[in-house]
């Protein structure tokens, strides 16, 4: 508790499941009993909700390690053009960043994606404010550019779903009504009704992202 951090129930899949439906011992077998625990942590440290920001920040504070200090590497050797008479009038700035060195593994990949989900449901207000991208450097093509353009001068294959090309308005059309990629619905109408939407490009013209709903599945993180 002198963390900041307040423990709020020990539980178990199990015990969550009994507490709700009325479900049979067989039914009931499938959820796990291994230990949850659920805690509070503050409004303002973020970094706190992910497991590996929690395990540096109790290291921390417990002299186990000293805080990590991040610096800017040397001059910046790509540029991101923001074409502002355009972006202006829908979602005026970005913010963008090169990471060197990262390796991730499938448990570090998925805790990464669920860090972000969870920064856009609460400090992003759900996308409405700021909409997390993160790209393969490897896969596009610097210099790069950040532009809104009408819906139908904007075409790419998304992540989700990859097997096809849309225009970015018969996207949004599908993302409001397929159920296979519901999860993306309640982003669509942050800018479906606008002329122009944002979208992040490489020097070959390849959308890398249709902001705040989905990324090309060009630049995809494998």
């Amino acid at each position: 508790f002198e963390f900041g951090v307040e423990l709020d129930e020990i539980t178990s899949e199990r015990e969550e499941a009994e507490r709700g439906a009325n479900l049979t011992e067989a039914q009931l077998a499938q959820y796990s009993t291994n230990v949850i625990y659920k805690i509070d942590v503050p409004a303002n440290r973020y970094d706190l909700l992910c497991i590996e920001g929690l395990s540096r920040g109790f290291k921390i504070f417990l002299g186990d390690m000293e805080s990590p200090t991040y610096t800017v590497a040397g001059t910046p050797t790509m540029t991101m053009t923001v074409r502002k008479t355009n972006t202006d009038k829908i979602r005026p700035f970005v913010v963008c960043a090169v990471l060197r060195d990262m390796t991730f593994d499938q448990a570090r990949y998925a805790s990464f994606i669920d860090l972000q989900d969870q920064l856009h449901r609460n400090l992003c207000r759900q996308r409405t404010l700021v909409a997390i991208g993160t790209h393969d450097l490897d896969a596009i093509a610097p210099p790069f550019f950040y532009d809104a353009r009408a819906p139908d001068q904007i075409s790419f294959v998304p992540l989700t779903p990859s097997d096809r090309e849309f225009k970015a308005g018969d996207l949004l059309n599908f993302y409001e009504t397929d159920e296979s990629v519901k999860h993306l619905k309640p982003y669509v109408p942050i800018i479906k009704n606008s002329p122009i939407y944002p979208v992040v490009l490489d020097s070959q013209e390849t959308v890398l992202s249709l902001p705040p709903i989905i990324n090309g599945d060009k630049s995809k993180i494998t």
